[in-house]
């Protein structure tokens, strides 16, 4: 039926929207700042370059906050059960939001035009989906890639929603797997603070 359908692709979904809307946004925000007439006003003024890493990050998080409620709140809709689920899917999704608008930035900082830092964000988002099992079988490839596809920032924020989405797992179970998301998105802040 529609609604076990839905179940089954329902982290998969979550976890793609978030991404590219994350990548695409960190990545636009960063070349318009590049690109505005102020940013070289803002290269003399007295404040920390890290203010401007941190205030892209929190518009990204202020819109993507919004994008979750609103994708949870439609799902709970078909997916009356499921209410239990929906905090720490919501905590997994701003986590995994951190890590991709921070991937997102650092394309926007490495690339000079925005039309490259778009398509780099693109194609990032592409090559991490395809890696990641949801369009082609993880079985097929070789156990080294596999082991490599662990630790893929979808498949991790994808796995840890399947675990509190269908076995209502608790934090204890899937602290690993959190603390590497945690893990990304720190070492990803403090490279583009490097950066």
């Amino acid at each position: 039926s529609f609604v076990s359908f839905l179940n089954y692709l329902f982290p998969a979904i979550l976890v793609l929207v978030i991404m590219f809307s994350s990548l695409l946004l960190g990545t636009t925000l960063v070349m318009m700042e590049k690109n505005s007439p102020a940013f070289l006003r803002n290269y003399f003024l007295p404040i920390k370059k890290r203010t401007f890493v941190i205030s892209i990050y929190l518009t990204n998080m202020i819109i993507s906050l919004i994008q979750i409620f609103i994708i949870l709140g439609v799902s709970l809709f078909f997916l009356k059960d499921n209410l239990s689920a929906m905090l720490p899917i919501a905590l997994v999704l701003i986590i995994s939001s951190s890590v991709f608008t921070f991937l997102g930035m650092g394309m926007g900082y490495l690339f000079k035009s925005e039309e490259t830092g778009v398509l780099a964000s693109i194609s990032l988002g592409s090559l991490l989906l395809l890696i990641s099992g949801v369009i082609l079988p993880l079985e097929s490839v070789s156990a080294t890639v596999r082991k490599i596809t662990h630790f893929n920032p979808f498949v991790i924020a994808e796995k840890l929603i399947r675990e509190f989405f269908f076995f209502d797992a608790s934090f204890k179970a899937v602290y690993i797997d959190l603390l590497i998301l945690v893990a990304y998105a720190i070492a990803l802040f403090l490279m583009i603070l490097i950066i």
